[in-house]
């Protein structure tokens, strides 16, 4: 399989300087917490509109079959540092595929696309804050010849009166998370916040904003 790795001089330009700032312990509403970390966009947000940008995004309307790669539900709450549910904030999620290539010109992975990976979803939090994605677990990629990133899916959160929230969710106990460069940029006792174990093909990650 050809890949074209990004030099790492590119890929930090292109994703700037990871900054952590908190935790998200799972724990109950109305209880204060830190801000979830935020991580870097990324080299790799969608550049291109897409028609299908809905919480399924194991298929792709207009396109029949499923995507490949291990099933995953994602799902969780956006909450505030008082705890309390934040309703109707917008997310942007996005990810590579079971390959590792990302929807996007500049994707070191040079693999075929899944036809049946949506890639990209566009969703709102329900009055109760939750939130709910299929998707499958992304594959690994090399950033250049060095640096292979462990599999992590982005979220970038928005809602009126609170911080924009750019952060990467990572899985627990997968071994690249330990050497890459910007898990790394977390401290350890804030890793938690963008950490998630998988239990019988879900995930829960709640995130955490700050207000205004």
């Amino acid at each position: 399989m050809e890949r074209s790795p990004i030099t790492r001089r590119k890929f930090i330009s292109l994703t700037g300087a990871a900054i952590a700032t908190g935790m998200t312990p799972i724990i109950a509403i109305g209880q204060d917490r830190q801000p979830t970390a935020k991580q870097v966009e990324g080299p790799f947000f969608p550049k291109h509109q897409q028609i299908d940008k809905d919480a399924d995004m194991t298929s792709v309307a207009g396109m029949s079959g499923k995507a490949s790669g291990e099933a995953l539900i994602v799902k969780g709450r956006v909450l505030d540092t008082n705890g309390d549910v934040v309703a109707n904030a917008l997310i942007d999620i996005w990810q590579a595929d079971n390959n590792g290539r990302y929807l996007h010109e500049d994707a070191p992975e040079t693999s075929p696309l899944d036809q049946s990976f949506q890639y990209w979803a566009k969703i709102k939090t329900a009055e109760d804050g939750s939130y709910r994605v299929k998707t499958i677990k992304p594959a690994k990629y090399a950033a250049e010849e060095d640096w292979q990133r462990p599999p992590h899916i982005h979220f970038r959160v928005a809602k009126r009166g609170m911080r924009e929230l750019t952060t990467q969710m990572y899985f627990a106990n997968e071994p690249l998370n330990e050497i890459d460069r910007l898990y790394l940029e977390a401290p350890a006792e804030q890793r938690p916040s963008i950490t998630v174990d998988v239990v019988k093909g879900e995930a829960t990650f709640d995130i955490v904003l700050a207000k205004v």
